[in-house]
């Protein structure tokens, strides 16, 4: 078989072989945000992800968080999911929450809208509280989380909807929030 043939079936092969993935990007696995990730929840036993009925106004007195019995109570405020999370939705949730923030944008508000609470031997032992569609966040003094910013709360606000949670983070016909 001559070259030119050769090269030929070469181009064939390539062009045909690669056709079905046009289009398509893989996503970048950062093993180093996997280790982290890892890391980070073998410290607790278990995490609550809890919904707010409506934002917190965190400028009211009105609506200051308060630690009682293992939990975290806000007067005025109910909630209206209250999940254990799987091993599988605190991978993906704090892969998002753990990764690099690059070319953050964040807002000016903090109404949150949702928390995270942490427990060991069923106690709690931090929070992470934050809005996921304007960004922002603050938690207790013993959670190493750097500040979310708009583009991880969108992440954020698509893996609530994948876990169909009734507050998924955008305002809608239910969930007003000013």
């Amino acid at each position: 078989m001559s070259q030119f043939n050769s090269l030929i079936l070469l181009i064939l092969i390539l062009t045909t072989s690669c056709k079905d993935n046009l289009g398509k990007s893989e996503p970048i696995v950062n093993t180093e945000n996997y280790e982290l990730t890892n890391k980070f929840l073998s410290g607790f036993d278990n995490i609550k992800l809890i919904s707010y009925d409506t934002h917190r106004d965190d400028y009211s007195s009105n609506y200051q968080l308060k630690i009682e019995n293992d939990t975290i109570k806000i007067p005025e405020v109910k909630y209206i999911d209250n999940v254990d999370l799987d091993n599988k939705f605190s991978k993906k949730i704090f892969r998002v929450l753990l990764s690099e923030n690059k070319n953050c944008t964040m807002a000016d508000c903090y109404n949150p809208r949702h928390i995270l609470l942490f427990y060991k031997k069923d106690k709690l032992v931090g929070f992470y509280e934050f809005c996921a569609e304007c960004g922002g966040s603050r938690q207790s003094e013993n959670i190493k989380i750097a500040p979310i910013c708009t583009k991880k709360g969108d992440e954020l606000i698509a893996i609530f909807k994948e876990m169909k949670l009734k507050n998924d983070g955008e305002e809608s016909e239910n969930y007003k929030y000013f």
